[in-house]
């Protein structure tokens, strides 16, 4: 083989090789990164990163999104990223532990969304769960009255809602806060008897923190006027169930 020959060949390794490279670099980013890129990509793929298995929920009823796309499906949290939450207990009641912890629980067993517990926290920040970096806070859960959340006003239960990013063309929930009212709780424990009352105030804005608002039908705990339901409705966990089998994001 003469030089010329031999130079055309090693040219042709070289350009195998970096193909191969290449190759290799572009499937570990779509296999292992966390950007919306290549969540995207796996979604395309068919590779499913969800952290926990998607929820179908066997009921029917009234349910509503906050947000929705052009399309009409909700916008929600990645069912591939984990959902950090702190607690803020001043003003809480004694039992909020626990409340806490069973709340979390059943919106994540009915969205199969993941919830991770990363403590208590003194933070009074209930707006814009996004630091100066422009990364996502854990949502807050806490209590308060309405001289310092002007949203508690007018005997205002509790608010709760998402902390939306866009990235590109994406939109999506990054956080976001719950933030239930000191005195209406106590008077619900006293009107409807027991911590159950507080227990479904909560697990009402859990579920405008995942995505869902208001509807008007009293059999769901979406119904935006309290009463003695304190678990999901049939037609909260048809939507809850939606907001959990969003795309990755």
């Amino acid at each position: 083989m003469d030089d010329m020959a031999l130079a055309r060949e090693r040219e042709r390794t070289i350009t195998v090789l970096s193909i191969v490279v290449t190759l290799i670099v572009v499937g570990g980013y779509v296999a292992f990164g966390n950007s919306p890129v290549s969540m995207q990509l796996r979604s395309l793929f068919g590779v499913d990163d969800r952290l926990r298995p998607a929820v179908e929920a066997d009921a029917d009823g009234a349910y509503a999104f906050l947000e929705t796309r052009s399309n009409g499906s909700p916008l929600g949290f990645s069912p591939c990223r984990e959902i950090d939450y702190v607690v803020n207990p001043a003003g809480a009641p004694d039992n909020w532990a626990e409340l806490v912890s069973i709340a979390i629980r059943e919106v994540s067993d009915a969205t199969g969304l993941q919830f991770e517990d990363q403590g208590v926290t003194d933070d009074r920040n209930f707006s814009e769960r996004i630091d100066s970096s422009g990364n996502a806070e854990p949502v807050i859960i806490a209590w308060a009255d309405d001289s310092e959340v002007d949203a508690l006003a007018d005997d205002v239960a509790g608010v709760g809602g998402p902390t939306l990013i866009q990235r590109g063309n994406l939109r999506s929930f990054a956080s976001g806060s719950v933030i239930l009212d000191t005195d209406i709780t106590d008077r619900l424990d006293r009107q409807f008897g027991g911590g159950n009352a507080q227990l479904g105030l909560l697990l009402h804005e859990l579920g405008h923190l995942v995505g869902l608002d208001h509807v008007d039908d009293p059999d769901e705990l979406m119904y935006p006027t309290a009463t003695s339901m304190t678990s999901f409705g049939p037609g909260d966990l048809q939507g809850l169930s939606l907001l959990g089998a969003i795309p990755c994001r």
